[in-house]
């Protein structure tokens, strides 16, 4: 919901999908529900009064039924499939539910270590906008990058992951998609702080 132009289109697609979509609880759905706070987790960065209004500008622009569905959203999400466990979150969790140190290009090392105590054989995750595989004697990470935020690109990474007959396989893709389009909807919203959305995450500058 970063772009925040098509938030109640996506909550709208996701609900009709019923129990076909995992979905679990990032910090924009975080900050819909509680208010977005001064100080952004562990990158101790003020936020600025453009955020804050455009946190406020996405919740008033989502029906009821989106928003009742996110506060049912939980934060973490256990799957089994063919004996192998899955483990969904948006992004490793300390034990009082608050982000663990933001790592945006995450090592082998620093992924066990970020996952360390969970017991799983596949971690799926999000968050740094940074597609990411890595894998040990008997686990694999994985971030799939961030679908909505393309940078400078036309593309948008996502990947698909089997499991079958006791093997994983995981491939990483990207789609490609019309960025201007989306980025002509953005400007003719001008929701709060667009301009700063546009840079950040399609690398328009003013």
């Amino acid at each position: 919901m970063h772009g925040a132009a098509k938030s109640e289109e996506v909550m709208q697609r996701m609900m009709k999908m019923g129990d076909k979509c995992i979905s679990v609880r990032g910090n924009r759905e975080k900050y819909i529900i509680e208010g977005m706070p001064l100080v952004v987790h562990d990158e101790k960065r003020k936020t600025s009064q453009e955020e804050l209004d455009r946190n406020e500008w996405i919740k008033n622009h989502l029906s009821k039924a989106s928003i009742d569905f996110i506060q049912k959203m939980p934060k973490k999400n256990n799957v089994e499939i063919e004996g192998k466990r899955i483990y969904f979150v948006h992004y490793p969790m300390k034990e009082d539910g608050s982000f663990k140190k933001h790592v945006k290009t995450a090592t082998l090392e620093e992924n066990e270590e970020m996952f360390s105590g969970i017991d799983a054989d596949v971690y799926l995750y999000g968050h740094t906008h940074k597609s990411i595989y890595n894998k040990n004697s008997n686990k694999i990470f994985i971030n799939p990058g961030a679908l909505g935020c393309p940078g400078k690109t036309n593309k948008a990474p996502y990947g698909i992951l089997e499991i079958s007959n006791d093997k994983i396989n995981y491939e990483q893709f990207e789609a490609n998609y019309n960025v201007q389009d989306v980025i002509e909807n953005i400007k003719s919203i001008a929701f709060p702080g667009y301009k700063k959305v546009l840079r950040v995450f399609y690398g328009i500058e003013d």
